[in-house]
């Protein structure tokens, strides 16, 4: 079918056709005649089929279907439709179905595949629902099915200059709104209001599907999205923002905020997040597990009488550490779930989980904290948005 020629394009034909051959070679060496790539609106699936098709989803499944001889097809539901699908010019098809699984075994078939070895991305971490999967095996035999999620996120692993730079872009449009919002961080707003004010420039900066967490002391224990309490002279406020920014790169960001000076108890305890994250970042190079950082914050928290909420794989109360970061909010490595090797350039979150054993220490330190993207360099890693020092992450209004 004719496609529209895109008015916006996120990523240049180089970096298309760097990911495209990527996956090919990947294709070839595990022996696999096509690819089925399976998306969903959640925050880990929904990049996947923006890094081969540069069409960026909001909701509902999509799937793409990749082979060694035709460009990325793409299978839309029904509730989003592909109206803006086929404003891209990587895809050479778009096709629409309340089926998509059975769709994809038609195209499969058409493309004289059917009978070969068929990779999907998203087998074994639920990305590919299973009715979905059900449908599929109406055409292709189940043993024809191959996991292909690993092989997928090795690929999406490697940054090029062009990414690295899409993510750099997006930690600059996070430094414009936190400057813009400081206005509004004063004694006398409500948390909600803060909250809002956080949406409003967020979208005014292309932001692309903004999740806001906000807290103030004393912090709440959970995340939050912001309540009707107002905010007075001498609270911590924590603003923290997650999404996609106007190039379809993710960042996870907070920072800190002290309405009045900031006391010594809060002053000593930034010194001390300060000191094991540079710790943590620093161990973080080609070569090593990802799991080193998380290692090295526990080593100086240890040092100072704070357990983290992970000190070994086998404990059994280990928490969300890190992850990494790029199309997808979390895609690829996360600590602990999924610990790996790290190579250069590879771009991770971190945002590491202190025990508390008092309702006192919650309500101090809840939700108080570092939260930003990491880099890895052969030098150790280097933090994208916060300054080396970190300074920027806890400012005193």
């Amino acid at each position: 079918m004719q496609q529209l020629v895109a008015d916006h394009r996120f990523t240049t034909d180089t970096e298309r056709t760097r990911r495209i051959d990527a996956l090919r070679a990947a294709m070839t060496t595990y022996g696999l005649d096509a690819l089925v790539i399976a998306g969903r609106d959640d925050i880990r699936f929904r990049g996947r089929v923006f890094y081969v098709t540069d069409y960026w989803q909001l909701v509902a499944d999509s799937h793409v279907v990749l082979t060694h001889a035709s460009s990325p097809i793409l299978v839309g539901g029904t509730v989003w439709g592909i109206s803006q699908a086929r404003q891209c010019d990587w895809i050479s098809e778009c096709r629409l179905s309340g089926t998509p699984g059975i769709e994809i075994g038609n195209i499969l078939v058409e493309h004289g595949v059917a009978t070969g070895r068929i990779g999907v991305v998203g087998l074994s971490d639920g990305a590919l629902s299973h009715s979905h999967y059900l449908e599929l095996t109406e055409t292709i035999a189940a043993e024809q099915l191959v996991d292909a999620t690993e092989l997928f996120e090795t690929c999406r692993q490697v940054n090029s200059d062009e990414s690295l730079e899409a993510l750099t872009d997006t930690s600059t449009c996070w430094k414009s709104i936190y400057t813009e919002l400081e206005a509004f961080i004063r004694p006398g707003i409500t948390e909600i209001h803060l909250a809002a004010q956080v949406h409003r420039i967020c979208r005014e900066h292309g932001v692309r599907d903004p999740m806001v967490v906000l807290d103030s002391t004393p912090f709440k224990g959970a995340t939050s999205f912001g309540t009707d309490k107002v905010l007075d002279r001498g609270d911590i406020v924590t603003v923290w923002i997650e999404s996609a920014g106007p190039n379809g790169t993710w960042l996870e960001y907070r920072r800190m905020y002290s309405l009045g000076p900031v006391s010594p108890e809060y002053r000593d305890m930034w010194q001390l997040y300060t000191e094991a994250h540079q710790a943590g970042s620093s161990a973080m190079r080609p070569g090593v597990m990802a799991s080193r950082f998380v290692d090295e914050v526990a080593t100086v928290f240890r040092s100072h009488g704070i357990q983290l909420d992970y000190t070994t794989p086998s404990d059994p109360h280990r928490s969300f550490h890190l992850h990494g970061i790029g199309t997808d909010a979390i895609q690829g490595v996360w600590v602990s779930g999924h610990d790996r090797i790290l190579i250069e350039n590879e771009t991770l979150t971190v945002h590491p989980h202190r025990r508390f054993d008092t309702t006192e220490e919650i309500a101090k330190f809840g939700l108080f904290g570092l939260t930003d993207t990491i880099l890895v360099t052969p030098r150790g890693g280097r933090w994208m948005t916060n300054d080396q020092q970190l300074t920027s992450a806890f400012v005193e209004l």
